[in-house]
């Protein structure tokens, strides 16, 4: 990976049997996604061998120049794009069409060019269910599930369990206007009955002690060491067989895994679910299976280094 991301400015032209891939954001200077596309196209370039000449860069694109960004890629040989914040909502007006996901979600994270136009995806439901299953051994159908959080990543985390069948879905968040405008989005598409809100001031903590829950933090609580958990309540108040996934990756270790360790929950950071809608977005360009081990490996290492 390089070690600075590029910018609109310095596009690397690919030309057949070339074909670019890339992940845009501002700032991208965290993102691993390099580290982990470039382990999945060695592992398939080692069966078929034209995967060698697909590149995975970052690009630290302003959102006041994504349509240029989008527009130069198109003409550079890029295939696909991953966008992270603050591009996933932006670029819709931009886009020919979604897909049903990302058109629940109202946020794209994975582009595709085709047909002279780029057409929008999200992934990142599913790799919130790849993980859970696949980390925690548990699954969003029949569950009753607890978002924490009303921006992006929990109405992805929302419509994913709705979809999946969860029985209820219950989102807390600080801010009242924010979840009630979440709640309202959900219920055009999804019956209200299966879903419920509260924010600090109104939260039930007698309807959550002693239940068992999948509890998904999709807030920013916990990036920095000194955060308190983003809970309402202690953890340990929870039912027994409570799952807790904290969509955080680094640190690997937050205060709220902590405390769920500390209940005797099965817990997991978010670097699976990065990792499983980046093999998504990776079958979606290539038409090919990705086992996401090479990804893991890759992460791992660099997480060690």
């Amino acid at each position: 990976m390089r070690e600075l991301p590029l910018t609109i400015e310095n596009v690397v032209e690919h030309s057949s049997p070339q074909v670019g891939l890339a992940v845009l954001g501002h700032p991208i200077n965290h993102s691993i996604s390099p580290i982990l596309h470039h382990a999945a196209l060695e592992n398939l370039a080692s069966t078929e061998p034209s995967f060698a000449d697909w590149t995975y860069e970052r690009f630290d694109v302003k959102p006041e120049n994504l349509e240029v960004a989008l527009n130069r890629l198109s003409k550079s040989g890029y295939l696909g794009l991953n966008l992270t914040i603050p591009h996933k909502v932006e670029v819709l007006g931009l886009l020919n069409g979604l897909d049903r996901e990302a058109s629940l979600i109202g946020a794209v994270n994975t582009l595709i060019f085709r047909d002279g136009e780029w057409y929008g995806q999200n992934t990142d439901g599913y790799g919130l269910q790849k993980a859970l299953e696949n980390e925690l051994n548990c699954n969003l159908a029949g569950s009753q599930i607890l978002i924490l959080g009303a921006g992006g990543a929990a109405r992805a985390a929302a419509v994913q369990s709705l979809l999946a069948g969860a029985r209820n879905v219950h989102i807390h968040n600080r801010s009242f206007d924010r979840l009630n405008d979440l709640l309202n989005l959900l219920s055009n598409e999804f019956d209200g009955g299966q879903m419920s809100g509260s924010t600090p001031d109104d939260v039930r903590c007698e309807d959550f002690i002693g239940q068992n829950w999948i509890i998904i933090n999709a807030t920013s609580l916990g990036l920095n060491a000194m955060d308190s958990s983003p809970l309402f309540m202690s953890c340990s108040e929870f039912g027994k067989e409570t799952v807790v996934y904290d969509m955080i990756y680094n640190p690997p270790q937050t205060s709220l895994l902590t405390e769920a360790e500390k209940a005797g929950y099965k817990c997991a950071n978010g670097l699976s679910m990065l990792i499983y809608q980046a093999a998504k977005s990776l079958e979606i360009w290539t038409d090919r299976a990705i086992a996401a081990e090479a990804m893991f490996e890759a992460a791992n290492n660099h997480f060690r280094a």
